[in-house]
């Protein structure tokens, strides 16, 4: 199978119900932008409408932000995560479940309890695209380790929330090094040079899709590894991970092959902030601008599958050779 970067051809017939629901579940009291740039690359990488679960503060302002979106607010003062005595936070939550397609998860909700109930919940009670991002992965982090991952016997444990084995569904964890690194129990440098390894055997053992962001960014589904080679130092830049987290979630949704929508959501992020940096320069480059770089990306991705066909961006290798 060709897991190249691709885009289905649009269905001219098609309405917001065919293209699908992104739920982001993110943004804490204090961080707003996270749940904007998120909720933005989803809806302009393809997805029918976006559903926006965030903390109640933020909703005035992302409402003029992004008029696009659908709003619902948690308080986890005045009604916590999943209190027993209190259901008001897990009935909004199993409403907006029901109605989505992909749900994004862990975008500037802090490292705290909550947090983890929340991810723990959507992990449990949800069988459909789930992107375990940032926060989440820190708060999982903190209880859940992968342990001893750089074992040659590594054995995904069974009662981790990220273990996916044998589920139809399909989970994606996007961590950067630091955060890979807490996932692991590792320093950042014993696993920023042994990304590859990582890559297949979390993928491999867990039953999940691996995005390990650093200068060049690995996907794994536990069987091929694809090196990205798309993007520069233009996506060093605060908002770009929510950026392409969107942009999964949305690909995911009407791509046949969930491999190659996740590894085409990290070339063409990439290849926004190549757009960006040409146009402005890489120095001067901020999220606002890799979201406005996205539609240049979308329309030479015709011309540049002509290029991956000759592998010179893309490179491939299968674990089992």
């Amino acid at each position: 199978m060709n897991y190249n970067p691709h885009l289905n051809k649009r269905n001219e017939k098609g309405n917001k119900g065919t293209f699908g629901r992104v739920l982001v579940i993110a943004g804490n009291e204090s961080m707003s932008g996270c749940v904007f740039f998120c909720s933005m690359a989803a809806l302009k990488s393809g997805c029918g409408s976006v559903n926006i679960f965030t903390d109640r503060n933020n909703i005035e302002s992302l409402k003029v932000l992004i008029p696009e979106a659908i709003f619902e607010w948690f308080d986890n003062i005045k009604h916590p995560a999943f209190d027993d005595n209190d259901s008001f936070f897990k009935d909004k939550l199993d409403k907006l479940l029901k109605k989505c397609d992909s749900v994004v998860i862990g975008p500037g909700l802090g490292i705290r309890e909550d947090t983890l109930k929340m991810t723990e919940y959507v992990l449990k009670n949800f069988e459909g695209n789930i992107i375990v991002d940032a926060d989440s992965l820190n708060s999982v982090s903190v209880k859940y380790k992968f342990k001893d991952i750089l074992t040659d016997d590594f054995k995904a444990d069974v009662n981790h929330p990220l273990y996916n084995k044998d589920k139809q569904r399909t989970v994606v964890i996007t961590p950067h090094v630091l955060e890979l690194a807490r996932l692991c129990g590792l320093k950042a440098e014993d696993v920023k040079n042994r990304l590859d390894e990582l890559a297949l055997k979390i993928a491999s053992e867990y039953g999940i899709i691996a995005v390990l962001k650093d200068s060049s960014t690995r996907v794994s589904d536990g069987v091929d590894l694809y090196t990205n080679k798309s993007g520069n130092s233009s996506l060093a830049t605060a908002g770009s991970g929510d950026i392409l987290v969107g942009m999964i979630a949305a690909l995911l949704i009407n791509e046949e092959y969930p491999f190659r929508g996740v590894n085409t959501a990290v070339y063409l992020h990439g290849r926004s902030g190549e757009f960006a940096g040409k146009e402005i320069t890489s120095f001067c480059v901020t999220a606002r601008d890799i979201l406005n770089s996205m539609p240049k990306a979308f329309q030479a991705l015709k011309v540049d599958d002509r290029i991956y066909n000759n592998c010179t961006i893309l490179e491939v290798m299968n674990a089992s050779r």
